[in-house]
C-alpha cells in the first residue's frame, strides 16, 4: 500500500530533533523508499534571498529548490516535472520557482511554499517507522496544506490522530 499524497504526522513520542513535531507531506512511496517534505519549518528571514519563505523540506540535502504550488495556472501542461500531488496542490521544480519568483514576487504569502532539502527513507525503513508508532497517517489537502500557519499546523493536525476519550 503506498503512503504517497498523504500526510504523517510526527506522533509526540518522536524525539528525533529532524522530525520532532513535524507534518510531512510524501511525494512518493513504493518498494524502493519514501520521499516526502516538511511543510511545517519555515528558515528564519536571514536565511532566505527570495521574497517570500523558504522552508526546510527535510535534512536530506537537494541540489534545487522545489515548490508545493496551488495555483494551476502556474503549471506548465507540457513539462513532466510538474504533478498534482492531491486535489489543488501542485509540485514545481526550480524552472517553476524561477517563474514564480519572476511573475508573482509581489505575492509574498498565499497558495505556494518553498522548500529547500527533503526527507527520505529507505526501502521498508518508513513502513517500519509507522508500525513502532513514530509517525500517523492524515489525509492530505490543499485547505490543511496552505490554510494553517506553519507553526499551527502540527499542533491543528494532531488531534486526528489521538483518541478522544468516549462521553460515554
Amino acid at each position: 500500500m503506498s503512503y504517497a499524497s498523504q500526510f504523517i504526522i510526527a506522533r509526540p513520542s518522536l524525539q528525533d530533533p529532524n522530525f520532532q513535531q513535524t507534518v510531512i507531506l510524501l511525494l512518493q512511496h513504493d518498494p524502493s523508499g519514501a520521499f516526502g517534505l516538511v511543510v511545517n519549518r519555515p528558515l528564519p528571514p536571514q536565511a532566505w534571498t527570495l521574497p517570500f519563505p523558504l522552508y526546510l523540506g527535510g535534512p536530506c540535502k537537494s541540489e534545487g529548490l522545489l515548490m508545493l504550488h496551488g495555483h494551476q495556472e502556474w503549471m506548465d501542461l507540457q513539462s513532466q516535472k510538474e504533478k498534482q500531488i492531491v486535489p489543488g496542490v501542485f509540485i514545481g521544480d526550480e524552472e517553476c520557482v524561477k517563474q514564480a519568483t519572476q511573475q508573482h514576487a509581489e505575492e509574498t504569502s498565499g497558495r505556494f511554499l518553498m522548500m529547500t532539502g527533503y526527507a527520505g527513507w529507505g526501502p521498508g525503513q518508513l513502513e517500519n517507522e509507522i508500525s513502532q508508532g513514530a509517525w500517523a497517517l492524515v489525509k492530505a489537502t490543499s485547505e490543511n496544506l496552505f490554510e494553517i500557519n506553519a507553526e499551527d499546523k502540527w499542533a491543528s493536525l494532531l488531534p486526528s490522530i489521538i483518541p478522544q476519550p468516549s462521553n460515554n
